[in-house]
């Protein structure tokens, strides 16, 4: 395994569930992001944004070396003794960009958005096939192993209406429930076995109740 893998690996297993990382429903990236909107590309200081969004001040150094890097931030010169001055250049709408600490896209998450997204839209009934055809017609491939992975747990979760059940050589159909269309942001499946709604801040299925305590 090269440096980058067990990195990316060793990052992967010290992560804390996303419910933890969480405050109103929002990841400490998404908060650091919305506040540097909210200066409208003024100057700004890396610790003014850090303790507004209620982050530590080193997770909002790593990821604004990311905006950085991905040419979203330029750093603005030194005034006095205070240092890390930064200003906006490239806005990405009100999400948060999914960068790596190069500046690259992160694509880790992007398929369950899709398959959320596609069942807000579309709301009428739908199998697997249907829905991973229609995303792939948008030009993004996804696994349908995964897909069944992530319909299976919005299923256990409360989120699906079943309309058909699966069988030999018969895929189950189902629609997302009108009351469970709870937001924009895609519901996430946790290591832990939970399903964490960031719409609603709230675990709304888990595999092992203890995993909570």
């Amino acid at each position: 395994m090269n440096t980058a893998a067990k990195e990316s690996e060793s990052t992967a297993a010290n992560r804390k569930p996303a419910q933890m990382e969480m405050i109103g429903g929002k990841s400490a990236r998404q908060r650091i992001w919305e506040e540097i909107c909210k200066l409208k590309n003024q100057v700004f200081w890396l610790n003014d944004v850090a303790f507004h969004a209620n982050v530590e001040v080193e997770t909002a150094r790593t990821y604004i070396k990311s905006l950085v890097a991905g040419e979203f931030l330029t750093p603005a010169p030194a005034e006095g003794r205070r240092k890390f001055r930064y200003y906006q250049i490239k806005h990405n709408g009100i999400e948060a960009p999914r960068l790596d600490r190069k500046g690259k896209p992160v694509t880790q998450g992007l398929s369950s958005e899709c398959m959320w997204r596609t069942l807000r839209i579309l709301k009428g009934e739908l199998d697997v096939a249907k829905l991973t055809a229609h995303i792939s017609a948008s030009g993004i491939d996804i696994n349908t192993r995964y897909a069944k992975a992530y319909i299976t747990a919005l299923k256990k979760a409360g989120y699906l209406q079943i309309t058909r059940p699966g069988g030999p050589n018969r895929l189950e159909r189902f629609f997302l429930k009108p009351a469970m269309n709870t937001g924009p942001r895609a519901p996430q499946v946790q290591r832990v076995k939970t399903v964490y709604d960031p719409n609603l801040n709230k675990v709304m299925h888990c595999e092992d109740p203890e995993e909570l305590s």
